[in-house]
């Protein structure tokens, strides 16, 4: 799947005519690729995971990377923990204030990533940490995502006959849950990831934080923007820092995908 998937992408940036040769080269690509040789930028600067010696003749991607899917899998679990908290307060305890609360951030969530994003740059001209977790989690439906498909599940399973039996029995609830509810929450977590990771890169645009989002605009938003005003009729400005970022975020995909479904599987099989 990752093979196919980076091949796609290598004949877009990097077919030459011959698709054979094209074949050859990328698997050339890949395998210098996995030996950690990604190439050179267009100002001829080294492309390498992690730039330990900050030498300036090297682009270091892996730090930039790694903060974007940090701050991704951050504003995920605070959103999920958040969501889940006030969906059960108003789902299973009956706590209007709880329900008046989510309504009001679920409404906050309908607006854009950018929309927030500059509002705030436009109060603080910066952000900490908690901030950026908070327009991420806020922005182009997040919360949403999460919270209405965690209120579905709870509600449902609130109303299956063996909840209903061991709340007669004066037994708690929730503990009954916890295995289905396990399982619907890894399968939206994994869901929602790409939206809050297209929200992280979003915010490190705007706000001009270090990481891919950042990364992609200077490298290839600016510069394309220069090189169509010089007429220059190249389709991609920088092809082997555009690939390898490619790489890396498909590479994460297949693997968050995979450990969704080895992680349901034992849940539904094993753990019973």
């Amino acid at each position: 799947m990752i093979l196919f998937t980076g091949m796609s992408m290598y004949f877009v940036i990097s077919y030459n005519g011959n698709m054979l040769d094209t074949i050859i080269s990328y698997f050339i690509w890949v395998i210098n690729f996995f030996q950690g040789n990604f190439g050179f930028t267009a100002d001829s600067m080294e492309i390498t995971f992690f730039n330990f010696s900050n030498d300036s003749s090297k682009l270091a991607i892996g730090s930039k990377y790694l903060n974007t899917i940090l701050l991704s899998f951050l504003s995920i679990i605070v959103c999920f923990f958040i969501a889940l908290i006030l969906n059960l307060l108003t789902i299973v305890y009956k706590n209007n204030i709880a329900l008046i609360i989510k309504n009001i951030i679920e409404w906050l969530s309908s607006l854009h990533i950018i929309i927030i994003c500059l509002f705030i740059l436009a109060l603080y001209q910066d952000s900490s940490i908690i901030m950026a977790i908070v327009m991420v989690c806020l922005g182009t439906n997040a919360f949403f995502e999460i919270s209405s498909s965690q209120f579905n599940a709870i509600k449902e399973l609130n109303s299956k006959d063996f909840i209903i039996a061991a709340r007669a029995w004066g037994d708690n609830p929730i503990k009954h849950m916890k295995r289905t509810f396990l399982i619907d929450s890894i399968n939206q977590v994994m869901g929602a990831w790409m939206l809050f990771f297209s929200n992280v890169m979003i915010y490190e645009i705007i706000f001009q934080k270090s990481g891919l989002g950042y990364l992609l605009f200077k490298h290839f938003i600016l510069v394309t923007k220069t090189i169509y005003s010089e007429s220059n009729t190249d389709f991609v400005s920088e092809p082997n820092l555009f690939l390898a970022i490619s790489m890396l975020v498909i590479i994460t995909i297949c693997f968050l995908n995979t450990l969704k479904k080895i992680i349901i599987t034992y849940l539904m099989d094993y753990k019973r």
